[in-house]
């Protein structure tokens, strides 16, 4: 469980940077969703590239067995506070786009603050079942394993046209 929920979380994390880093103008369309969230302009630069470096140095221990704890424990500091500020961004009935994954033209709502605490129980149950595990996962359940990761991180991915199919009817 542990790993599913490491690797999954790795693959969004990771998704969210390519998304960021794609093309100059994601980065820049990033930045600027940064200053829109209240960040003074001179500080939106340092900002982004300090959201960008967190999502990939927290992806990256992740992956790695003996420092999982550290990366799920800054993906949770990363997802307390991008909820946070989507949380008070909605509530100032800001139209910022959301940004997370580098594209997206959709506005803030609560359906992201829904996601983000979504991936923050991800990280939860990251950590309890990386402190509790005993012992490896043989190649076969690592395998299920990373298949079941590779579903749900696109799940989360894809969340934004998901919500937008259902609501749609």
């Amino acid at each position: 469980m542990s790993f599913i929920c490491r690797l999954s979380l790795a693959l969004v994390l990771l998704a969210a940077v390519a998304g960021k880093l794609r093309g100059r103008g994601d980065l820049a369309r990033f930045r600027a969703a940064v200053g829109e969230f209240g960040v003074a302009p001179r500080w939106s630069s340092a900002v982004s590239g300090a959201v960008i470096a967190g999502e990939l140095v927290s992806a990256s221990l992740m992956l790695i067995d003996a420092t999982a704890p550290v990366g799920l424990g800054l993906a949770a500091m990363l997802l307390a506070a991008f909820t946070g500020a989507i949380g008070s961004a909605v509530r100032r009935g800001a139209t910022t786009s959301c940004r997370c994954f580098g594209a997206s033209d959709q506005p803030l709502g609560v359906r992201h603050v829904v996601r983000n605490v979504i991936l923050l129980s991800v990280a939860a149950a990251g950590m309890a079942g990386t402190l509790l595990a005993s012992g490896g996962l043989d190649v076969t359940a690592m395998l299920l394993s990373g298949f079941v990761a590779v579903v749900l991180a696109t799940l989360v991915i894809a969340y934004d046209d998901l919500v937008a199919l259902i609501l749609v009817r």
